[in-house]
């Protein structure tokens, strides 16, 4: 996440959506104050710098450790929500946001493929997609129980945001945060997809998945999937 004073807003980042990419147009926009501004990022990395020569030296095959916040000791997880956020006092109930947010399928079957990048041991225990929702579907349904690694990456996206959040679609993503950026008086020199790699087995997943669990995962996360559709309709 990051929460900049100097600009008046924060972003915040749901997992899977292609918030990795999203935070790193901001690190580059020339909009932070290095003074003012905070953010926390992935892995053992007290910069976001060191988070990019990471990634520039080792692609997606080392797996992300634990993280570690920079500045502010109370930045111990790189997905807080708005709400925990404010709990917090980081930031105000009214405070500007901006995020992004996927199409609930996809997002699905980026997490279905994210042991298989960064959990080597799991690769062969991830089992068949449809075997795959039905599990993930008993995890979420009791609110009271420890949620499981995999079930923690899917907690509905809508839970991240307040209402009055500026939410950007993950297909669309460069079009709507170039926007922001600029009209800030920032700057975008490229494109960026910190992690595309992760794309590559979504068809595939989607093929086997049956239609009634299509449905089920839309049904589940019919609140994430209006905000998506609410989003992909400003770029298309």
């Amino acid at each position: 996440m990051i929460i900049s004073y100097s600009q008046n807003f924060a972003v915040i980042r749901a997992p899977k959506t292609g918030s990795t990419s999203l935070v790193f147009y901001f690190f580059k926009s020339g909009l932070l104050d290095d003074k003012q501004d905070i953010y926390s990022v992935e892995g053992p990395y007290l910069t976001w710098q060191e988070l990019e020569n990471e990634y520039k030296e080792h692609g997606l095959k080392r797996r992300i450790g634990q993280d570690i916040p920079r500045g502010n000791k109370k930045f111990q997880d790189v997905h807080l929500t708005f709400n925990e956020m404010c709990q917090q006092e980081l930031i105000r109930p009214n405070t500007p946001c901006v995020g992004t947010i996927r199409n609930p399928l996809e997002r699905v079957a980026s997490a279905y493929n994210y042991p298989k990048f960064f959990l080597q041991n799991v690769k062969s225990t991830v089992g068949d997609p449809n075997q795959y929702w039905d599990n993930i579907k008993e995890e979420i349904k009791d609110q009271g129980k420890v949620f499981s690694f995999r079930s923690k990456l899917l907690k509905p996206q809508c839970e991240y945001f307040p209402s009055h959040a500026r939410l950007f679609n993950t297909e669309n993503l460069h079009e709507h945060v170039k926007k922001y950026i600029l009209n800030k008086g920032g700057k975008v020199n490229k494109r960026i997809e910190m992690r595309k790699n992760f794309n590559n087995n979504i068809g595939q997943f989607l093929s086997k998945l049956t239609g009634h669990r299509k449905q089920d995962i839309l049904d589940t996360y019919a609140k994430d999937y209006a905000l998506w559709e609410k989003a992909y309709a400003v770029c298309n």
